[in-house]
């Protein structure tokens, strides 16, 4: 992702002016956008014209608009991001309040504009604009090997035999589903986030059928537990964080924060990954306890 200009404050407004440069960058920016938040970009719209004759021709025209976000659609397939709002600058074309559907893809420029930017939104934003080697899996491959050689690093050179190469339709995590399925490359990977994702709900669900009293999900439980505590895992999609409401996003945010602090692990499970689609059936919020609490039983969810 390329960063053309940014302005804002920690936990307060400002915007982000970016550019797509690769498919995973149209992915972080999905990320990054929440109802409610605004989107500048370029665009075309079709238009009524008078005609000579009287009529009105129909003609596209090519605009700048800035619509506020009720929806946001990621097409992978297409490597497009389709973001629909209402206009909320004057423009001669589409009056303030109109409906508009900006389509975001490669090499377009746009500019995020939020209410809020909180520590996770920053944190992602950093992340997607570290300076990276684009390499292929076959080019970094030979690359390591290669480099391996040179500076003489045993470890890769006497393990070389065990690196795999794994083909997958994309480069980010949702795409880990395709190589999760091989269970040889799971016991490999077994360190990475999404794989921490996949057994963190497996022990969830094993812990709510042998000791229920230390596992709970909900937000009112999770919250209750939390108070207490209790929480040892934090299990939340990243569903929770484009939630419309700040004041909403503002409390996950805290939470999370919150559970580290006192030591507790939170894991932030990808909405396009099998298992943060599983946990988005419980809620979207789950977690795994230090200690007992049944009296969560007696308290609504």
């Amino acid at each position: 992702m390329k960063i053309v200009r940014r302005d804002y404050i920690r936990n307060g407004p400002g915007y982000v002016r970016m550019i797509p440069e690769e498919s995973d960058d149209l992915w972080v920016a999905y990320n990054l956008m929440a109802v409610g938040d605004f989107v500048l970009a370029d665009t075309v719209r079709k238009v009524l014209r008078e005609a000579a004759s009287g009529g009105r021709d129909a003609e596209r025209v090519r605009l700048k608009l800035e619509i506020k976000l009720e929806s946001i659609d990621y097409d992978k397939e297409g490597s497009v991001l389709r973001l629909r709002g209402k206009n909320v600058t004057q423009n001669e074309h589409v009056k303030v309040g109109q409906y508009h559907t900006l389509e975001i893809e490669m090499h377009r420029m746009f500019t995020l504009r939020k209410e809020v930017w909180d520590s996770l939104a920053i944190d992602l934003l950093h992340q997607a604009s570290d300076p990276a080697a684009s390499f292929t899996k076959d080019q970094f491959h030979k690359h390591l090997l290669l480099e391996a050689e040179r500076r003489q690093l045993r470890p890769i050179i006497e393990n070389k035999s065990r690196l795999l190469l794994v083909h997958t339709t994309g480069g980010y995590k949702h795409n880990l589903k395709e190589v999760l399925d091989a269970p040889s490359v799971m016991n490999l990977i077994k360190d990475t986030k999404a794989a921490q994702e996949v057994r963190a709900f497996k022990q969830f669900n094993e812990m709510m059928s042998s000791d229920p009293n230390r596992a709970c999900y909900g937000p009112k439980h999770v919250e209750v537990a939390h108070e207490q505590m209790a929480i040892q895992t934090l299990l939340i999609t990243d569903e929770l964080f484009r939630n419309a409401d700040i004041p909403t996003r503002k409390k996950y945010v805290d939470l999370v924060s919150s559970v580290k602090d006192i030591g507790g692990t939170a894991l932030i499970f990808s909405s396009m990954h099998v298992s943060g689609e599983q946990l988005a059936t419980l809620t979207g919020i789950a977690a795994i306890l230090r200690f007992p609490l049944p009296e969560l039983d007696d308290i609504e969810m």
